[in-house]
């Protein structure tokens, strides 16, 4: 990291090792932790920069990269504050009908790693992430993007949603288990997983190899030891969703943040007063 930087990267170091941040490392969503999400979501912005500019390096002085990273950190907070404080509102239910709350929070945050380093941020830096964290929902929320940045982890947000943010038990894990005795429960207990979930799983299964019934899925699961998880479609979410997962448990989203390549093209004085 060059001199340029050293603000920022405090900021952002100082930023993941927050209260609210590390809360989000307890929950999932549809089997997926919030984190790994979070990683997925800035992963899939960047992508989108390199697409639009080239490459990073020219994006710089064309594009908020500060803003994007830092928005996508904190873009999902309340899914922990939320279940911390047993609100009634979903975070969705937030976005959409109490945006103020979102922002407060976003605002609460950013004052306290200002507060912490003893720098801050330039009026426009903030409004731009609060921005984006407030319309990362696009139309299903109260505030739609309308900022380049905001648009971007929109996109992304979206995209990570539709494709990778899917609980990875297969019909296979499911099906070992029944074979080895289980009954659904006892399955749902044992995979730390729901009983709708494992209920679609089956019967995305039993499509695929036009089995009846689950007594006949998995007699045919004894014979091959193997069934089909669901289409074309499903398996590539339930593929890339798994890489991900693994990705960031082996290398830890700390480390990720820290190691993205937007933080070479970051320079101090375009994001504090100080």
């Amino acid at each position: 990291m060059n001199q340029i930087n050293q603000k920022v990267l405090k900021f952002i170091k100082t930023l993941i090792n927050t209260e609210e941040v590390n809360e989000l490392e307890k929950y999932d969503d549809q089997g997926v932790k919030v984190t790994a999400h979070t990683y997925d979501v800035l992963k899939i912005s960047m992508d989108e920069v390199k697409t639009q500019y080239g490459t990073l390096e020219n994006s710089v002085g064309k594009i908020d990269l500060f803003s994007i990273i830092i928005g996508v950190i904190i873009h999902d907070l309340s899914k922990g504050s939320i279940r911390a404080r047993s609100e009634i509102f979903s975070h969705s239910q937030m976005m959409l009908k109490k945006p103020d709350y979102i922002v407060r929070e976003a605002e609460n945050i950013l004052k306290e790693v200002e507060n912490e380093i003893g720098n801050e941020l330039k009026e426009d830096v903030r409004k731009q992430i609060t921005h984006i964290v407030v319309s990362h929902h696009g139309k299903w929320g109260k505030i739609y993007p309308s900022t380049k940045e905001a648009k971007i982890v929109h996109k992304a947000d979206m995209y990570s949603a539709k494709y990778h943010r899917i609980n990875p038990i297969s019909a296979n894990e499911i099906l070992e288990l029944l074979a080895d005795g289980y009954n659904m429960v006892e399955v749902s207990q044992k995979i730390s997983c729901t009983l709708g979930v494992i209920k679609d799983r089956l019967k995305r299964a039993k499509i695929e190899t036009k089995c009846k019934n689950t007594k006949h899925l998995l007699n045919y699961y004894k014979k091959v030891k193997k069934v089909p998880i669901g289409d074309d479609f499903f398996t590539k979410r339930v593929r890339e969703t798994s890489k991900l997962i693994s990705s960031v448990e082996k290398k830890g989203f700390k480390e990720l943040i820290l190691k993205n390549e937007a933080l070479n093209y970051l320079n101090d004085g375009d994001i504090f007063e100080n």
